[in-house]
C-alpha cells in the first residue's frame, strides 16, 4: 500500500503553480478580512491579479509538458474558487465599508453581504458548470464570464480608482458589479477563449497586451491600463460570442431538448 500517490515529475510543475495562486488567493483573502488600512486592500487587490497571471500560466505550462490531467483541471477549479471567487467578494464586503462608512451598518451592509454571498455561490456554480460542460461547447467558447476575468475585473478596477484618485464613494458603484458579474458568471452567454489571432497585426496586438500586463503587474504600475484592457476585452468578447458563438448555443439547446425528450415518460 502506498501512503501517498506517485505523479510523473512532469505533473509537478503546473500543479505547483496552482497551488501558488492558491496560497495568493489565501493570502488576498486574509488580508482583506484583517487590514485597517487602505494600503491593506490595494494589497489584497494586486494580489487576486498576481493570481491572475498565474491561472494563466499553468495551462501553459501543463500544455508545454504535456502534463495536461483531469486532477490538475479539479485543482485549478478549487484554486480558482478561492481566488477568483471568495477573494475578491471579500475584497469589496470589506472595503467598501471601510471607504464609504454608509455600508459599514444597518440595510446597506445587509444588502453588501449579500451580494457578496451571491457572488460566491455564483462562482461555485460557474466552475461546476465549466467543468461539466467543458467538453460539450468546444474549445473556442466559455459559456458565462469566467471566474478569472470577474476577479481580474474587479481587482484591477479597484486599483484604477485609487490610481486615479477618484473619491471614496464611487466604490459604491462596485455593489453593481458584485451582482453584474454574478450573474454573467453563471449565463450561458459565449465568451471567446484567448487564442492567438491568424491576423499577423493583430497577432502582436495582443502578444504586446498580454506581455504589459505580466510586466506591469509585478510593477504595480497602470492599473487603469489593466482594467481597461480586461473590460474592452469581456465587453468585445460577449458581442463577439453572441456572433459567432450563435452555433454553440443552438448546439446546446438541441441537446438539451433531446435529452429532454428521452428522458420524458412514454405517453
Amino acid at each position: 500500500m502506498r501512503i501517498f500517490d506517485r505523479f510523473p515529475a512532469r505533473y509537478m510543475a503546473p500543479n505547483a503553480v496552482t497551488c501558488l495562486g492558491l496560497v495568493i488567493g489565501l493570502g488576498s483573502a486574509h488580508t482583506s478580512l484583517t487590514t485597517t488600512t487602505r494600503e491593506g486592500y490595494l494589497s489584497a487587490a494586486w494580489m487576486i491579479l498576481y493570481a491572475v497571471l498565474l491561472d494563466k500560466l499553468d495551462g501553459t505550462v501543463a500544455r508545454t509538458l504535456k502534463a495536461s490531467s483531469e486532477f490538475g483541471v479539479q485543482l485549478d477549479s478549487f484554486s480558482d474558487f478561492v481566488t477568483f471567487g471568495i477573494a475578491p467578494a471579500a475584497l469589496l464586503t470589506h472595503a467598501i465599508p471601510f471607504l464609504v462608512p454608509a455600508w459599514a451598518t444597518g440595510s446597506r451592509n445587509e444588502l453588501l453581504m449579500a451580494l457578496g454571498a451571491l457572488y460566491v455561490l455564483a462562482a461555485a456554480l460557474r466552475l461546476a458548470k465549466f467543468n461539466v460542460t467543458t467538453a460539450t461547447i468546444g474549445p473556442r467558447f466559455f459559456l458565462g464570464l469566467p471566474s478569472t476575468s470577474s476577479g481580474g475585473i474587479i481587482a484591477s478596477c479597484f486599483l484604477a480608482k485609487h490610481e486615479l484618485g477618484l473619491p471614496d464613494t464611487v466604490i459604491s458603484a462596485f455593489v453593481g458589479v458584485l451582482a453584474v458579474n454574478a450573474v454573467l458568471m453563471i449565463s450561458n452567454l459565449p465568451q471567446p477563449k484567448l487564442h492567438l489571432s491568424k491576423n499577423a497585426a493583430f497577432r502582436l496586438f495582443q502578444i504586446f497586451v498580454v506581455l504589459s500586463v505580466y510586466v506591469l503587474v509585478p510593477l504595480h504600475r497602470f492599473p487603469t491600463y489593466i482594467a481597461a484592457s480586461a473590460v474592452i476585452y469581456t465587453v468585445i468578447g460577449f458581442i463577439y460570442g453572441l456572433t459567432a458563438g450563435r452555433d454553440v448555443l443552438m448546439a446546446r439547446d438541441d441537446e438539451e431538448d433531446d435529452d429532454a425528450g428521452h428522458a420524458a415518460p412514454a405517453g
